[in-house]
């Protein structure tokens, strides 16, 4: 089934050092994908979809629907919303199942009895494979966003009173992450030398990368953490490179363009990946004047908490893995291996932060300028946009008529 490929994100290679290495699962053709959660290489769906690699594919699909689901409002009407769409979508493709000489249950019969907010893996367990298939369709075109509730970020928060608990005023699910205990002192990872002051452009580059993540994930990011540190390390290359920035516009930039890449498996809208800059301000400037590190100290706490969970997860999946598979196991390793570097820099930055993060406030002027100028730059061309439109009375231009018509 070809919609494997593009349900899971899977991304084609490229490189040809790549294309030569065999297929991990069958050993037998060239691997012509990458499996963007562990890293396998395979060469067609039948592999993707074999026993070998079920628990990376099946997981994809049923974290796919319990995200969907875990973050549904409770009341009774939206619940029978619910269900009346996916008895919609079992409907749609009746035509297309495969012949059975025994009549389906309906869908209301097989979720009798379900709680739709604790019951997720029962309920994709009950589901049909084209009712799976329709309900990750509905995901992508974001027809269930009426029923699910947007998360409002910690670092939102601002306090209003000079005498104030920060964590006592907010709702348990919007508490602030817990700060990291043992940050080390700057002077104990560099004894004989400064820190570079450009390492401030380094931590807006991260910043930006883990409010992006966050948002995109609507605040259930630590659910997911492998997928989630890989697309952090996606955004922010400085974590895994020897990459500097200069400037503060250097770093957005680069994160801005490669959240927009027509490849990238996080790709959002502009107005979306512009509005992460208001996000690093908010961070940067804590919850009031008397607690400026308060929020970035705790963002980069929870980043790291990310990807230490991360490298769990790949230790259980390698656990579970048969020793026989030695090319999975090897890739396993390797994805650990960067983890685990990315995490000891993202601890440097705890550090450096912790000892010299008043030094991001000379950026929030710049940090504004760059919102102002961009939102600016996005509102003109959605209005250009929108005037061609209304004159092509439609998306697309109108069919040229041919200047010269030749005659039978």
């Amino acid at each position: 089934m070809e919609s494997v490929m593009e349900e899971s994100n899977v991304e084609n290679i490229g490189l040809s050092s790549q294309r030569s290495k065999p297929c991990v699962f069958c050993l037998l053709n060239v691997s012509k994908y990458t499996c963007p959660r562990c890293k396998a290489v395979y060469c067609s769906v039948n592999c993707y979809r074999s026993e070998k690699h079920l628990q990376c594919s099946e997981s994809f699909y049923k974290n796919c629907v319990t995200e969907g689901l875990v973050d549904l409002a409770v009341s009774q009407s939206e619940r029978e919303e619910m269900i009346e769409i996916l008895k919609k979508a079992s409907e749609a493709d009746e035509d297309d199942y495969e012949d059975s000489d025994e009549e389906e249950c309906s869908l209301a019969e097989r979720l009798t009895g379900l709680d739709l907010d604790k019951d997720t893996d029962k309920i994709w367990d009950v589901l049909s494979k084209q009712e799976k298939e329709e309900f990750q369709r509905l995901l992508r075109d974001e027809r269930l966003g009426g029923l699910i509730e947007f998360w409002s970020p910690w670092w939102s928060h601002k306090e209003t009173s000079k005498v104030e608990d920060l964590d006592a005023d907010l709702k348990p699910d919007k508490a602030f992450p817990q700060l990291y205990k043992d940050i080390p002192h700057i002077s104990q990872i560099l004894k004989n030398s400064k820190p570079s002051s450009d390492l401030r452009f380094t931590v807006i580059s991260t910043v930006y990368s883990y409010a992006y993540i966050c948002r995109l994930h609507n605040g259930d990011y630590l659910n997911t953490p492998l997928d989630c540190a890989n697309e952090v390390l996606h955004l922010c290359d400085v974590l895994d490179t020897t990459q500097n920035y200069s400037s503060t516009s250097d770093a957005l930039h680069a994160c801005l363009n490669r959240s927009n890449e027509d490849s990238s498996s996080i790709q959002a809208s502009q107005k979306f990946s512009i509005s992460i800059i208001k996000d690093i301000i908010n961070i940067i400037e804590g919850p009031c004047t008397q607690k400026p590190l308060h929020y970035l100290l705790r963002a980069l706490s929870d980043l790291l908490k990310m990807f230490q969970c991360a490298q769990k997860e790949i230790s259980k999946d390698l656990k579970k893995e048969k020793s026989s598979n030695e090319t999975l196991i090897s890739h396993l390793k390797t994805q650990r291996k960067k983890l685990f570097r990315s995490e000891k820099k993202i601890l440097f930055l705890l550090s450096w932060a912790q000892s010299y993060g008043l030094a991001l406030h000379g950026c929030l002027q710049e940090l504004n300028l760059e919102f102002c100028e961009l939102s600016s730059e996005l509102a003109s061309v959605t209005n250009t946009k929108k005037q061609f439109e209304d004159e092509w009375k439609g998306k697309r231009p109108p069919t040229k008529e041919p200047l010269i018509e030749v005659l039978n």
